[in-house]
């Protein structure tokens, strides 16, 4: 059965969620909050994380900088909840490494369908990640020009992330701080057309001969 963490401050909502979801076979534990959304994570490891972005105490924003401290949580999907009119908050919270979102009001197949594309994606990435990618000529020549496009820092940072270091780790090496380096990842992610963790682990597993030419 698989596990899902539910964060969101109103209750009827998450009461609602949590319904939907168990009718649907999953397993579900929720919090009102990020800290206990953290909580929850940390004792249970889910298969998915869903996550309102605007709460009140510990929002959807600490719960993922959190969470990104700890390569264990990388590659869980985490699905952000948020109102229409937040964008600018979907835009943040996607840069923050977030794997999608969907928007208040929703219907019960909207929720379903989000939360098992993502488990499939997930399943596939697992399948696979073992599998490199046939590396031809042409594909090299494409990797080796969309990491010419990277700043220094960029690519130092990618090649960091090959070696499977988490965002702490990255930040203390460098001296800089967590948010500063979950900034270049998304800006990293953007330039190489990448999105999600997950995506952008399995690009620098396919690819990590290529992104170590670009080590000096």
């Amino acid at each position: 059965m698989k596990k899902i963490v539910v964060v969101e401050d109103e209750n009827r909502l998450r009461e609602n969620i949590i319904e939907i979801l168990q009718m649907e076979g999953y397993e579900t534990f929720a919090a009102s909050n990020g800290k206990e959304g953290l909580h929850e994570i940390k004792k249970n490891n889910p298969d998915i994380i869903l996550c309102d972005i605007k709460m009140n105490d510990y929002d959807g924003y600490w719960l993922i900088n959190e969470l990104s401290k700890s390569e264990k949580f990388l590659n869980i999907p985490f699905i952000y909840i948020s109102a229409k009119v937040d964008r600018i908050d979907i835009r943040n919270g996607m840069s923050l490494g977030a794997d999608d979102y969907i928007t208040k009001p929703f219907t019960r197949a909207e929720l379903v369908s989000a939360i098992n594309i993502r488990l499939k994606r997930k399943e596939d990435f697992i399948k696979n990640i073992d599998d490199s990618e046939t590396i031809t000529p042409i594909v090299a020549a494409q990797v080796r020009e969309q990491i010419k496009n990277l700043t220094s820092s960029e690519k130092r940072i990618l090649k960091l992330i090959t070696e499977n270091r988490t965002s702490q780790d990255i930040a203390a090496e460098l001296f800089i701080s967590i948010k500063t380096v979950d900034n270049h990842r998304s800006n990293i992610a953007h330039k190489l057309q990448i999105k999600g963790h997950l995506s952008l682990l399995k690009y620098c597993l396919n690819y990590k001969s290529i992104i170590n030419e670009f080590e000096k």
